[in-house]
């Protein structure tokens, strides 16, 4: 069993410190730009620099996400900023951008890069892929599960979330902030339209829907070492320092125990901010918050509430009993209602309580306590009947006093074993000193006093009162293992001479263990090599789901054909077996209805697809090709011939290191500028093609949008907010995964004839889940095309549109 590094968030360097004090294995932080969590503090480069020699003197490793997608006139500027880290010393960068992964490798090839979350690579051939570009470390989806990561075949290391908020969305296939709010979480500003009340077609109330509780894997630390995990990550940036420094004090003595092989429970880390905690994906669990906000510790159920009194049967195991100053929660179906406690509360036992006679019992640990307390007129008045409400620990005076302790400890997990030898040449004193680094680096350093031994006049110093100085480690992080003396003890020298030696020596360590992880700093220049190559045969490709479609649809150069999923309930329950005589006889019939058609029939694959859909998938193919129906497909598993829009193209290096594709579809998150910036500089123009109608896909997610009682309700498939904006839900063909659509659909008619001029000839219409007639907007854009824009005519087919980000 390895024990698995513990990675730490950090938003600024008070929780640097914090994280290190804690017992951080590593910590990852951002600079001002580029990083997933733009409205954390952040850190400037002379911050990140501070930082980065901060954590290597206390054998911490420094990662620093960079892993927005990058822009084509931002390439030039991040090349060079990571330059800078790289100069720094920094261990590793975040990246999602996958042309941002080339031009690393070209440019800074010692570098370290892991590739971020948002890379989505949730199957064995990303992760073959991945590995190809020589990336050391993945980071894992959060929606993957135990027995997926254990059947994955890799020599990177693997990175898992263990702590923190849970996204309703896959990571880096969200758009719904983008095109509902404006603020991309792919560019790090997130505004979280997830914490948000919706509610479904045909439920009339209100709820968390797409805000799930809180990951935890504190108890499955143990399956987590024994999976070979590298790392284990814990989420949360913008978090203060009390949840920091709980989350991970408590993660540190757990991961401590397994060397021993021994386990610990922990009630302190559901006392700092959560939502309510489940093990997500990584043990099938799906459930949603009760509320956006802090939920705290699960103490009990309130068994009786009247006038100014509450009384609470406790949770028998329950250890942090609540005291004078603490936060109380209570929730009762939809409604809450949280107070502070302003006076010492009684605790009884059931019994005593039953009888009227609520005496103060000495041992609080025992079972059957019921817990009194009382309202004051400093509390709000509830406005519901608080019996039978469950009741949740929020706020824990107690921990503030840990959390000082843990900030000014000044230690870290691993300290540097120190050497020291001392002693007296010609008179003058010398100290040498051999520092062991935890990465297996040693440094030798040794320096010289100015001021001599002498003959005592009284008394000399002796070799315990010299041994007693050296072991002084001035808040320095060093273990002093070994000190040896050659001096005989009969000499004089002032004391002081002997701390400045000793002083001097520890400075010297310092600044040989920092510049350990320095590089030159180098001036990137990207040369731009763009074609001059342009075309006057503008296409239009469908993306449809409909066989009906494929009779009638023509003058499309290509059709992308997505195989509906034959059971249309939101159920996401799925037994392990695919339809495969669903898939082969619609892509059959799909073939043979296209086989004398103008346009090439491509299978798309669904976006998301886990190792046991990638296996029946190839299986469908198998069967397919031996029957003769060659059928290519699109698929975003980074190594493919058609790519769709899910791969989050934004620049054009990233067109040019997916070289096997065909076709690419850029992300529909940018904007005009943006495409003027890609096609002006990407050297394969007639490579890319753009959405310009349709529904966009805001949210892929493996989590339930419905509880098992809900199901059984009649409700419509649309996710509908508080606008009465009703977004389209399907499910994917896996069985697992839903798909939220946007409530109007992307038109860039207006525009379609400047696109075309400045060089781009591949266009698409998604007409998924559309009507029977949808397919008409082919030749309303065919005539587009040839510059007449009919937006009447548009709207007949598609009301409801909007330009987007564009």
């Amino acid at each position: 069993m390895r024990i698995p590094e513990l990675l730490a968030p950090v938003g600024s360097m008070d929780h640097l410190k914090v994280a290190i004090n804690a017992g951080a294995s590593s910590v990852y932080l951002s600079g001002k730009d580029y990083g997933a969590r733009k409205y954390a503090d952040n850190f400037t480069l002379d911050e990140i620099d501070a930082a980065v020699n901060m954590a290597h003197m206390h054998n911490v490793k420094v990662y620093v996400t960079v892993n927005t997608l990058i822009k084509e006139d931002e390439l030039e500027d991040v090349m060079n900023y990571l330059s800078e880290l790289y100069a720094m010393g920094v261990d590793a960068v975040l990246v999602q951008d996958l042309g941002l992964v080339d031009l690393i490798n070209t440019h800074l090839p010692e570098l370290k890069i892991h590739a971020s979350t948002q890379m989505t690579a949730e199957n064995q051939l990303k992760l073959n892929y991945i590995e190809s570009k020589g990336i050391k470390r993945i980071v894992l989806p959060r929606e993957m599960r135990k027995e997926e990561i254990e059947q994955l075949k890799t020599d990177m290391e693997l990175e898992v979330f263990a702590h923190g908020a849970l996204c309703y969305s896959y990571s880096g296939q969200c758009l719904m902030s983008s095109f509902k709010g404006g603020r991309s979480g792919n560019r790090g500003t997130c505004a979280q339209p997830c914490r948000q009340k919706y509610r479904i077609d045909g439920i009339k109330k209100e709820d968390n829907y797409l805000s799930p509780c809180d990951l935890s894997l504190f108890n499955r630390l143990k399956e987590l070492a024994e999976m070979n995990i590298s790392c284990i990550k814990i989420e949360g940036r913008m978090r203060n320092k009390e949840y920091l420094a709980i989350v991970i004090s408590n993660y540190r003595k757990a991961l401590n125990k397994l060397k021993s092989k021994k386990e610990m429970k922990s009630e302190e880390i559901s006392l700092v901010f959560n939502r309510g905690f489940i093990e997500g994906q990584f043990n099938h669990q799906s459930r949603r918050s009760i509320r956006a906000g802090h939920v705290g510790l699960k103490i009990g159920q309130v068994i009786d509430a009247h006038k100014n009194q509450i009384a609470i049967k406790l949770n028998d195991s329950l250890k942090n009993i609540p005291e004078k100053g603490d936060g109380l929660l209570i929730v009762k179906n939809d409604k809450d209602y949280g107070f502070e406690i302003s006076q010492n509360p009684t605790i009884t036992t059931l019994n005593h309580f039953k009888k009227g006679k609520n005496k103060q019992i000495k041992d609080l640990n025992r079972k059957d306590r019921v817990f009194i307390v009382k309202k004051v007129w400093q509390n709000k008045k509830s406005d519901f009947d608080l019996n039978k409400g469950t009741v949740y620990l929020t706020k824990r005076n107690k921990l503030t006093k840990k959390v000082k302790e843990i900030e000014n400890k000044g230690s870290s997990y691993v300290k540097s074993k120190l050497i020291l030898t001392f002693s007296v040449k010609n008179k003058f004193p010398h100290l040498k000193g051999r520092l062991a680094l935890a990465n297996r680096k040693e440094i030798i350093t040794e320096v010289r006093g100015n001021t001599p031994f002498e003959k005592p006049l009284k008394r000399s110093v002796d070799v315990d009162t010299i041994k007693k100085q050296l072991l002084k480690t001035d808040n320095y992080p060093y273990d002093i293992t070994q000190i040896n003396i050659n001096y005989d003890g009969t000499l004089f020298i002032p004391i002081s001479k002997i701390n400045e030696l000793r002083r001097t020596l520890f400075k010297n360590l310092e600044t040989e263990v920092i510049n350990l992880y320095k590089h030159k700093t180098k001036k990137i220049k990207l040369e731009k090599t763009a074609s001059n190559k342009t075309s006057d045969n503008a296409n239009i490709s469908y993306y449809t789901n409909n066989l009906n479609d494929l009779k009638n649809i023509s003058g499309v150069k290509r059709v992308y054909l997505e195989i509906p999923n034959d059971n249309t309930s939101l159920d996401m329950k799925f037994e392990g077996n695919y339809n495969l005589n669903h898939m082969i006889n619609f892509l059959k019939r799909a073939y043979e209805i296209s086989y004398d058609k103008d346009y090439e029939l491509i299978w798309k694959w669904p976006d998301i697809a886990h190792d046991n859909l990638i296996r029946t998938l190839n299986k469908v193919r198998g069967i397919l090709n031996k029957m003769h129906y060659n059928i290519p497909i699109m698929s975003n598993a980074f190594n493919g011939e058609y790519g769709p829009y899910s791969m989050n193209i934004t620049n054009s290096e990233s067109v040019k290191s997916l070289r096997n594709y065909k076709i690419l579809t850029l992300s529909p998150e940018l904007d005009k500028k943006d495409y003027e910036d890609i096609i002006t500089n990407c050297e394969t123009p007639d490579k890319i093609e753009l959405l310009v109608q349709g529904s966009v896909e805001l949210m892929k997610s493996r989590y339930s949008l419905l509880n098992e009682n809900e199901l059984k309700k009649d409700y419509g498939n649309y996710l509908i907010d508080r606008k009465g904006n009703k977004y389209p839900i399907f499910k994917s063909i896996s069985n697992e995964e839903i798909v939220i659509f946007n409530d109007e659909e992307l038109s860039l008619i207006g525009e379609i004839n400047y696109l075309k001029s400045i060089g781009y000839c591949n266009f698409s219409i998604d007409g998924r889940y559309k009507d029977e007639n949808h397919y008409n907007l082919i030749n309303i854009y065919k005539e587009a095309l040839n510059g007449n824009v009919n937006e009447k005519e548009l709207e007949k087919y598609s009301p409801k549109n909007t330009l987007g980000n564009y």
